[in-house]
């Protein structure tokens, strides 16, 4: 076979494994792992922020919380964090701040419906109307959970890091893959036009 059919064909694979291998890697690594996260963590994040009641928030966040300590049971939270960068592995990226976080909303969570029950059996006086109250509250709390890269901000790079590393190195193995065949590609070229 001449040089310059084998450098096609050469070239013509590394062209299908560039658009075949991303999807196939997805498919078969990132998609079951986004899958099992959203099960366990991310779909509870999202009812969190959809509740209309502060009773349905706190139990959307309990059950996030639950889940962190069960899946993240005999880890030392302090030296587990969101991130591989040694720089970025402090206090606020850690699991015990992620730890620290739940039960400080959850705590103002009750407060708040201890609050609210005082406004209603009337032994709390506000000076707006209950419904603007309630409203404002219920959305600061909303606003208060999306604050700083969201609820789960440490329990998602945690999570992929501990348990599906292959899917939080995705960007990396693609990047490579796609350098590797674009040198691959180069050579055939070089080559076939020898």
């Amino acid at each position: 076979m001449e040089r310059e059919t084998i450098a096609g064909i050469t070239i013509l694979l590394c062209l299908i494994a560039a658009i075949v291998g991303p999807i196939t890697y997805y498919l078969l690594i990132m998609a079951p792992a986004d899958a099992q996260y959203n099960r366990n963590f991310s779909s509870h994040v999202t009812m969190a922020y959809d509740q209309a009641t502060f009773e349905g928030m706190l139990t959307q966040i309990n059950v996030v919380w639950q889940q962190m300590n069960k899946t993240f049971s005999g880890f030392d939270y302090a030296t587990t964090y969101n991130t591989w960068w040694y720089p970025e592995q402090t206090y606020d990226n850690s699991l015990l701040a992620e730890n620290d976080y739940l039960q400080a909303i959850t705590s103002r969570l009750e407060a708040t419906i201890v609050e609210r029950n005082q406004i209603l059996n009337g032994t709390k006086v506000i000076v707006i109307p209950y419904n603007q109250w309630y409203q404002q509250t219920l959305e600061g709390f909303r606003s208060e959970l999306q604050r700083a890269g969201g609820l789960d901000w440490a329990i998602r790079g945690a999570w992929y890091l501990n348990f599906q590393p292959m899917a939080y190195w995705y960007l990396v193995y693609w990047i490579i893959g796609w350098i590797v065949l674009f040198i691959i590609g180069i050579l055939a070229s070089i080559l076939g036009g020898l």
